[in-house]
């Protein structure tokens, strides 16, 4: 097995791009959005939106930090035990590819095609039907708010 890295200089996260799933569930990530060397990241299935959300260790590391900051020991370990379950480690390889696991392209019905989105320290995975649906609630919204500016 391939050894990864530590990540070093994470690179923003940012925009959208349209992709295929190759064999083994395999995706290749935008080239702004790779490191230079194997990379450790990890994915778990977001709670308020329908995706999957990659990090890098430090990203798990700050949620970790602020996720038990204030808890007492049991609380902290029952977070941590969710925590750990729910995340997948996996590796960006040398060509920018990730391989997302089963399981997750199973709960999330990814197949084909997907929508990667940024979200500056991290990225979604995204179903392209959920994904479509989610920026016609975001559009709606913004219309609202700017309805309510008076513009």
């Amino acid at each position: 097995m391939a050894t990864s890295t530590a990540n070093s200089a994470a690179p923003a996260f940012t925009g959208e791009f349209r992709h295929k799933i190759e064999g083994k569930n395999r995706v290749t990530i935008p080239a702004p959005w790779r490191f230079g060397e194997e990379t450790e990241l990890f994915m778990i299935i977001r709670s308020v939106k329908r995706c999957i959300a990659v990090m890098t260790r430090e990203e798990v590391e700050r949620h970790k930090a602020v996720a038990t900051a204030a808890m007492n020991a049991e609380s902290r370990a029952r977070v941590l035990d969710l925590f750990g379950r729910k995340l997948r480690q996996v590796t960006l390889d040398k060509a920018g590819r990730i391989s997302i696991p089963d399981e997750l392209c199973k709960e999330l019905g990814l197949e084909r095609e997907l929508w990667l989105s940024g979200a500056v320290d991290t990225f979604n995975i995204w179903n392209v039907s959920d994904f479509e649906a989610e920026k016609a609630r975001e559009r709606a919204a913004e219309n609202d708010f700017l309805r309510q500016l008076g513009i």
